[in-house]
């Protein structure tokens, strides 16, 4: 004979795993656009300290320390 089991709330307990499921997602998301930025904003300072150091090189080059 086949025993079944009835789950009480198994919809409750599928919605909340979709919302879970939901959420992990959003969370990927917003940490690959965090990633992006930062990555963004790294490739900008060092853009950004490559100009400075090239200045201080021709400033000390030309003697205007």
């Amino acid at each position: 004979m086949t025993e079944f089991v009835h789950l009480i709330g198994a919809e409750d307990v599928r919605s909340a795993g979709s919302a879970m499921r939901a959420a992990a997602e959003g969370m990927k998301c917003a940490a690959a656009l965090i990633e992006d930025s930062l990555q963004r904003h790294r490739m900008f300072l060092d853009d950004w300290l490559l100009r400075l150091e090239n200045i201080i090189k021709k400033e000390v080059k030309n003697g205007t320390t």
